[in-house]
């Protein structure tokens, strides 16, 4: 329990302490999330992507939803709003079986992801499972120094995984 009140301690300080850092996440924070309930308005399932295709104004991203017949649907949505119709992608996933891994909710899991990397960009999220069946939100980012850096961010117990930042080029 020690560890586990350390480890929310450090988090709570990396984010009060970097107020000026979390101006800009939180900004495109709510716009992800504005993107994300138009979409499962429009095709309820559960949300297993999205993209930042823009992060500039109007913001525009990409989301990936599976619906509960196992089939991923992606759309388009721009400033919250979905623009065009949902896209049937390639493939099929397991919707009970994905749904039923996740105890974590997305938004959760995204502010703990930019936990580990306070002045980033998030640029992209996947939902999905690892070899072993573990299920995992994988997040994409640009650091401030120009590093990408990956966050896995597990979907049972909320906590990071695994990170890593490597400088690309």
């Amino acid at each position: 329990m020690h560890v586990a009140l350390s480890r929310t301690c450090v988090s709570l300080a990396l984010v009060l302490g970097s107020g000026a850092a979390l101006a800009e996440p939180t900004d495109i924070f709510a716009k992800i999330d504005d993107c994300t309930e138009a979409a499962t308005q429009q095709q309820p399932g559960l949300l297993v992507g999205w993209k930042v295709e823009s992060a500039k104004e109007p913001v525009t991203m990409t989301i990936d939803i599976l619906a509960d017949t196992d089939r991923v649907w992606t759309m388009k949505c721009t400033e919250g709003k979905i623009t065009g119709s949902p896209e049937r992608k390639l493939g099929n996933k397991n919707y009970k079986m994905m749904s039923s891994r996740t105890q974590v909710p997305e938004k959760s899991a995204r502010f703990t992801a930019s936990t580990a990397y306070p002045t980033s960009e998030m640029l992209k999220m996947e939902y999905g499972l690892s070899w072993k069946g573990k299920a995992y939100y994988t997040y994409d980012m640009k650091l401030n120094d120009g590093r990408d850096a990956t966050v896995d961010v597990n979907a049972d117990t909320g906590q990071v995984d695994r990170s890593k930042s490597e400088r690309k080029g």
